[in-house]
């Protein structure tokens, strides 16, 4: 299997809604079909190039995989022709921007769900057009995440899960049981003990029990998640990383970081970085990472036994996110999908109704093969059981995989009037105190005053 760029995939959650330069052009092209022929309905659909060919498997890309999805479609649905065009990764974000703001979107569009796009008028509710049948086979996060205002709001294709991640042969030395802590998930206490024994220097290399990334606070709010506290910000408007819960979690990275678990340098380490030392065998679990991760190490193995890579091969196992004592495990992740539009030349109810019927379509049960192509599971149950030799689910990573989403909750919706305040918080006050946390140049108390006080000079509770 062709390796897929981490970078790219990751760009799914971080650049489709950003703003770059893109074409203009044919918008929608309702009314006449690619041929012109004026009694064809034409639903357009704007998406990316989730996935490439290769064609050593034979494995189709993304955009051959859509267009078979497509002319069953036009075979199922005569009168209807579909127009789609692969959007950049880097152009698309702003071209889909300047047609909604121009009152011309495309009929369907993959996004992750934007109350902005709601607000605007133009996106259209699923609500009518979804069957008792496609939420039943809908994962539930999946249907949470698109959930606005009692309002079903895009159909995703996939769900993803963040996770931490560990050697095998180092978690057995060190007595772990792997499956029972996929299982059951572990504490603060507990991972503090494996870790440490994981810490060790062999043969003049320093190994530690736990390695992440400190360029930001992600690390930091996955923790408060595992001590109770879902988002930074809630949706009455309180800033919640404050008190006793903020100065435990702060205090458990600052022992893990004191005591050696964690490199003192952590403030230096970026994502990759983290994942390039757990590669070369200095890290005995990392974070974060998730189920991409196991056909991306499956790759590395082999270009190791091709004498491709220089290194030792690793059996990467998958582990929950420690939670401490007394607290729920609490899984953070996302959801991929489509979105359906009109525009402000309204092309009527049959044309919306056949657009949904498009967008239902394409994230088919069928359609779970890009959750499966991604490694990562398809937001319908019917999927990942179709899907589910590739997905490897009978595994017991695929197994903890398939627990672990059980536990994803939704983040706060922010209504619109605090979204850029909380967003203004996060950067100008919540990560670079906690860079500086994580340097060892503040305290945790220090920290956190500093955040409440910022947050209160914006006008959070």
């Amino acid at each position: 299997m062709k390796k897929f760029n981490l970078f790219v995939f990751l760009l799914t959650f971080i650049l489709i809604l950003t703003a770059c330069n893109g074409n203009e052009g044919d918008q929608t092209g309702a009314g006449t079909d690619s041929e012109g022929n004026a009694d064809e309905d034409v639903v357009t659909v704007w998406t990316y190039p989730h996935y490439e060919g290769n064609e050593e498997t034979g494995q189709q890309s993304y955009e051959e995989d859509l267009k078979d999805l497509i002319a069953e479609f036009e075979a199922e649905n005569p009168g209807v022709k579909v127009k789609h065009e692969i959007l950049s990764w880097a152009e698309g974000g702003k071209k889909f921007t300047a047609a909604l703001n121009s009152g011309n979107p495309p009929d369907v569009f993959f996004s992750l769900f934007d109350e902005k796009y709601v607000n605007t008028g133009l996106a259209v509710p699923l609500t009518d057009y979804v069957t008792e049948e496609d939420l039943a086979d809908l994962n539930d996060f999946g249907e949470q995440m698109y959930t606005y205002e009692d309002q079903l709001w895009g159909f995703p294709h996939y769900i993803s899960v963040h996770t931490w991640g560990g050697n095998r042969a180092m978690l057995e030395e060190a007595g772990v049981d792997v499956e029972k802590i996929q299982q059951e998930g572990w504490t603060w206490d507990e991972f503090y003990e494996i870790a440490k024994k994981g810490t060790k220097t062999v043969e003049g290399k320093e190994v530690y029990g736990f390695v992440t990334q400190g360029q930001n606070e992600e690390t930091y709010t996955q923790l408060m998640m595992q001590n109770g506290v879902r988002n930074m910000v809630s949706e009455d408007g309180e800033f919640m990383f404050k008190g006793d819960k903020a100065l435990e979690t702060l205090s458990f990275l600052e022992r893990l970081r004191n005591d050696g678990i964690m490199p003192k340098e952590t403030g230096g380490i970026d994502p990759a970085k983290a994942d390039v030392m757990f590669n070369n065998g200095q890290a005995m679990i990392y974070g974060r990472t998730g189920p991409y991760k196991i056909r991306e190490n499956e790759n590395r193995n082999a270009d190791i036994d091709a004498g491709k890579v220089d290194g030792e091969k690793i059996d990467f196992v998958l582990l929950p996110l420690p939670h401490n004592d007394g607290e729920k495990e609490n899984a953070f992740g996302g959801a991929g999908g489509l979105m359906l539009f009109k525009q402000k030349d309204d092309k009527g109810e049959a044309h919306t109704e056949n657009a949904a019927k498009l967008l239902l379509k394409l994230t088919s049960t069928e359609s779970g093969k890009l959750g499966a192509t991604l490694f990562i599971p398809p937001s319908r149950q019917s999927g990942q059981e179709m899907y589910k030799e590739e997905l490897k689910l009978d595994t017991p990573n695929g197994q903890f995989v398939q627990r672990y989403i059980t536990t994803l909750t939704p983040g706060a919706k922010l209504p619109e009037a605090i979204v850029q305040n909380a967003g203004k918080l996060k950067t100008e006050s919540v990560i670079p105190n906690y860079q500086s946390f994580i340097i060892g140049n503040a305290t945790a108390e220090e920290t956190v005053k500093a955040w409440e006080d910022y947050a209160k000079t914006l006008g959070f509770k």
